[in-house]
């Protein structure tokens, strides 16, 4: 069965067959990049490369400047495969730049052989890596392993899934706050944008705050009655926050819309699951994650 997210992802792949554009909002990890697709947050892998771990972190930092307030065009092949996440291998140019070439000629990831060879894109990623160990950059400035992997050792296109370390608590991709991992707002964060973290400290070490409770008189039952009373509610308490101007009771107001549409889109994502050919209810799926994303946006804007 297609849950709404796999229809958003097939959907995008088959419209990057030409390189179509779609709005860069986030960074999920040095290689994977989330994208806007007709209002969903898609998240895609870069294809044909490996980011060593001593260099990750340079590595997101500059793919967070090659993407942000930017448009990425899209190119997909079947033969890229998947990640272990799901996500589509894709190839993201931004003013004129493939990103995974960037990334490799700074040395700060590796060329990675696909399991079918595909000279338009590997090309440029095997000159670009020559280039990075004469000039012994990053990776390879402290003698890296120079040897290239062969498209035999990158064979299957799906990479062995690493057990994700989860712990007691959680938060989501730039988001502010963090919760404790089994809370309702913890359920409905993608996983391919969840941070676990062992305990408190190292939540709030990395600058996050705890997330209040969710207000206690939502409707109970997980049908759609209890799903559409509580999108109207949180809708409700989102156009409050609007209303309220530049203020510290602003912000509370995004905070609870968020809670309330984090609850909503965890009932119509299940039930999209279950009648994935329900456009009504797919379009109120969407609608909640816009306002659900708007919410985290204006909060932690202000």
């Amino acid at each position: 069965m297609r849950t709404w997210r796999m229809m958003a992802l097939a959907a995008l792949a088959v419209s990057a067959f030409a390189g179509e554009s779609y709005a860069v909002v986030g960074v999920a990890d040095a290689d994977r990049v989330v994208l806007n697709y007709r209002g969903l947050a898609v998240t895609v892998a870069l294809a044909h490369i490996e980011v060593p771990e001593a260099q990750r972190a340079k590595a997101r930092d500059r793919v967070r400047e090659l993407t942000r307030a930017k448009k990425a065009e899209v190119h997909y092949l079947p033969d890229f495969g998947v990640d272990e996440a799901g996500a589509a291998r894709v190839h993201l140019t931004i003013d004129n730049a493939d990103v995974a070439e960037v990334l490799v000629a700074k040395g700060l990831a590796r060329y990675q052989p696909g399991a079918k060879r595909a000279a338009k894109f590997e090309d440029a990623l095997k000159k670009a890596q020559e280039q990075a160990q004469k000039g012994k950059l990053g990776l390879w400035a402290a003698g890296g392993d120079a040897a290239t992997p062969t498209a035999a050792a990158a064979a299957p296109a799906v990479a062995a899934a690493a057990p994700a370390v989860k712990g007691p608590f959680c938060s989501e991709l730039d988001s502010p706050f963090y919760q404790a991992s089994d809370d309702a707002a913890a359920g409905a964060i993608p996983a391919t944008r969840v941070i676990f973290y062992k305990d408190e400290a190292t939540a709030k070490k990395a600058g996050k705050r705890l997330r209040e409770a969710a207000p206690a008189d939502l409707p109970t039952g997980e049908g759609e009655a209890s799903g559409d009373a509580i999108f109207a509610k949180g809708k409700g308490v989102y156009a409050d926050a609007i209303a309220a101007g530049n203020s510290s009771k602003r912000d509370d107001l995004y905070e609870q819309s968020f809670q309330i549409l984090s609850k909503a889109m965890t009932i119509f994502g299940a039930l999209v699951d279950q009648r994935p050919d329900d456009e009504a209810l797919g379009e109120k799926l969407r609608e909640c994650m816009q306002l659900r994303y708007g919410s985290m946006k204006q909060r932690r804007a202000h």
